[in-house]
């Protein structure tokens, strides 16, 4: 996330990508609100207990130029609690411009990331590029991207951190 925790879709359903570090926690808890704090949709995620980058496909549909919160907050031996470890954001659906509509309709998906990216539409470049990333891990061109992408908002710490592939959608 850029340091605001704030970013923008383009998508009804965006995909949300959050780093999960080494735990002992099994599942975690997904929650999208709206700005008067109302919960939106709620569901339990698995995860490895590895530290890695996971993708949640946000199953509400997201209203253009309205503002949601997320979180995600680690079960801790199968519960949550007040000291729950959580990770959360704010998400914006907004319309696509021309340049962004051209690309999403050519269907590479190395230029639509770099049409999010200079427009700054946060999750559909993320998601775009981590999908690139788990189909060619070996990739030098998709590396650089995403290392650059990384450390554009002080996160190259999780660089070498595996995207996980069956959770990208």
């Amino acid at each position: 996330m850029p340091q605001t925790y704030y970013g923008t879709t383009v998508s009804q359903r965006a995909e949300i990508l959050v780093y999960i570090p080494r735990t002992q926690a099994l599942e975690a808890v997904f929650s999208l609100k709206d700005t008067e704090g109302n919960t939106l949709h709620e569901m339990e995620v698995p995860i490895s207990g590895r530290a890695e980058v996971i993708s949640i496909k946000v199953p509400t549909l997201l209203t253009v130029d309205k503002n949601y919160q997320w979180f995600l907050a680690l079960k801790i031996d199968g519960q949550l609690s007040t000291r729950t470890p959580y990770v959360d954001g704010w998400i914006k659906r907004i319309r696509p411009n021309q340049e962004i509509t051209a690309s999403m309709q050519q269907g590479d998906l190395l230029k639509q990331a770099e049409a999010f990216g200079k427009h700054g539409v946060w999750y559909d470049c993320v998601a775009t590029l981590a999908k690139l990333k788990a189909a060619q891990p070996n990739n030098p061109t998709l590396n650089k991207h995403w290392s650059e992408l990384l450390e554009s908002v002080k996160l190259q710490q999780i660089d070498r951190v595996p995207i996980v592939a069956s959770n990208i959608r």
